[in-house]
Order: C-alpha cells, then structure tokens, then sequence
C-alpha cells in the first residue's frame, strides 16, 4: 500500500512510478483537477520521492534516510518550491528566473533536480513566458511539477510541453469510507453536496461554515431583491467576512440560480434547504444577464490577488445585483 497518499490517487501515482522506473519519467509534469482532491499533496509526496536515493518498492520515499530529513524539513538542496509570496497572489517573473538559473546545475545529491510551481496558473504572463523558455530545452535529471486546478488559464505553450496527469472527483464511496468517521450521515450528505464531493473540500466547508454562509447570502441577496435593506449595509457586513468566502458562497448560490432558473430538471444544488428560495427567484432574473453576471464574478475572483480595491469590488457585485432584480425588466 502507497503511503502518504489518498486513496483515489493510487491509479496516478502507479503510471507515474512505472514511468520512472523504465526511465521515461517525463521532464515536466502537469497535476491538474478540481480543488479539494489533494494535488498539492500529492506533488509533494512525487517530489519527495525523486529526491530520496532509495525509494520503497512502491516509490515512495523511504522517509528515513538524510535526504528525506532534509525534504521534510523544507531545506534538500535539489527540491524547490514555487509558490506566490502570499496566498492568492501572483507568481512574479523573478521567482521563476531563479527556478531557471537553478534547473541547469547538477543535482548535489547524484539524482534529480525537482520543482513544484503551485498554483501554476497564478504565474503572471511575464513568468510563464519565463518557465516556457525552460520547458522547450529541460535540463537533464531536472523535473518540472506543475499543479493547477484550472490548467485552461495556463498558456497553450505550456500545457502541450508538460505531461497531463489528470485528477478527477473520487467516487462516493470512497470519499465516505475517508470521511465517514469524522461526520454523522446527514452532515456528511450535507458537507459533500456544498462541496461538489470534493473530500479534501468537504473539510474545508466544515471548518469555514460553507452551508452557513450560503444561507446568510441568501437572506441578504433576498433582500436586496425586495429593496428591503440598504446596498452599502449588505457590503459592509461581507467586508466584515474573509472575501473568500463570501465570493466563494457567491459563486455557489448564482450556479445554483442559473442551474433552475434553465429548467434543468432534478438540477443538483449545494444546499437543498435553499431550493424554495432560489426557485421563487427565477421568474425575477433574465438568465442572459444571470450568466453575464457569473462572468463578472469569476473574473473579480481572478483579479482579487491583484490587490483591488475590496470594498468597491463588491459595491459593484450589488449593484449589479440590484439592476439584475430590478423589477419590470424582465
């Protein structure tokens, strides 16, 4: 058994040893899937292992030997992370010029050299432009990890010279038999329909109040709709939470409004308990203008790691919401 794995992940993890092992391990990697199903967790565990001179028969990392001390404790000299100096940040171009220079030495310790860029879709495109350059002539020994969980904002040029390994949602049941003991059925039930069955996700709901905070937008986007509370109020309250959370529960309650509101039949939402609700919406929104207004939204999503302006980002999502409702227009 593959330790320090999920268990939906043996499958990729199978191919990619039996790759190296008949030396065809491919000189660039792309790890991508929807969050929330251990990516990031898993190029750690592959970068670990290429950096360890005496893998287990599994290929993992013995975890007992020098190297792997060193990869635990974040300092082996032929493993490097690339990462954005904060969370939802950009990766800069210098970053990526010193992952450059360093990729064309010989690895210290006799095997590879091994670099993980996550989220690789946080790169900038003077940094992309940059790895692009590294990617057409690879170094020997030197191994590229990429992680995404939305490779479509990589560039094309990237994605064609790296090696798609692809993650996908695990089945239920093995997402239970993971989860299972940590939740009663119903919270369970409850935890993996806001989460789309995403285990790692499902935590994350539990421990940020995902279900609690989709019910709240709902009650303020209500409002809104009824002209019964002030916009800049409504604002100022979701200053009041980590903007996360609130574009994220966002995002969540308008894919359910455009899932009923085009008559999908049985359309699976994150919260049930909010059916009624969404449904007594959809006679009062244009779709055309719902999806434009999703549009909208992922975009905000995208640019709030370039330090806009938070309070006028989401003034703009209201008002646009206030124009979306407003009545006699549909």
């Amino acid at each position: 058994m593959v330790s320090d794995l999920y268990p939906w992940q043996r499958e990729q993890w199978r191919r990619i040893v039996a790759a190296r092992v008949a030396g065809r391990l491919p000189h660039a990697l792309l790890l991508h899937g929807p969050e929330g199903i251990g990516k990031a967790d898993f190029a750690r565990h592959l970068a670990d292992a290429l950096v360890c001179p005496r893998p287990r028969d599994d290929g993992a990392p013995c975890r007992s030997c020098a190297a792997c001390r060193l990869s635990e404790a974040g300092n082996h000299p032929d493993l490097h992370r690339v990462v954005p100096d904060q969370a939802g940040k950009m990766i800069k171009i210098d970053a990526v010029r010193e992952l450059t220079a360093k990729s064309v030495l010989s690895a210290q310790e006799g095997g590879y050299r091994v670099f993980v860029l996550e989220p690789a879709e946080a790169m900038n495109r003077a940094a992309a432009n940059a790895l692009l350059k590294t990617l057409e002539e690879p170094a020997s020994r030197s191994v590229m990890i990429l992680v995404s969980s939305h490779p479509d904002r990589l560039p094309a040029t990237i994605r064609s010279r790296c090696h798609a390994v692809k993650f996908t949602i695990p089945a239920g049941s093995s997402v239970r038999a993971w989860l299972g003991s940590r939740f009663e059925d119903a919270e369970l039930d409850a935890l993996l329909k806001v989460s789309g069955g995403a285990p790692l996700r499902a935590l994350q709901a539990q421990q940020e109040g995902w279900i609690e905070e989709g019910r709240r937008l709902s009650g303020e986007l209500q409002s809104l709709m009824r002209r019964q509370t002030n916009p800049l109020r409504v604002v100022e309250e979701w200053e009041k939470r980590p903007l996360t959370l609130v574009l994220g529960g966002l995002k969540r309650y308008l894919t359910d409004l455009i899932r009923l509101a085009s008559g999908l039949p049985q359309a699976v939402i994150h919260d049930p308990e909010l059916r009624a609700d969404l449904k007594s919406l959809c006679d009062a929104v244009d779709l055309r203008s719902l999806h434009l207004l999703y549009g909208e939204l992922l975009q905000l999503d995208r640019d709030a790691s370039r330090n806009l302006n938070t309070q006028m980002m989401l003034e703009h999502i209201a008002h646009q919401w206030l124009l979306l409702t407003r009545p006699g227009v549909h």
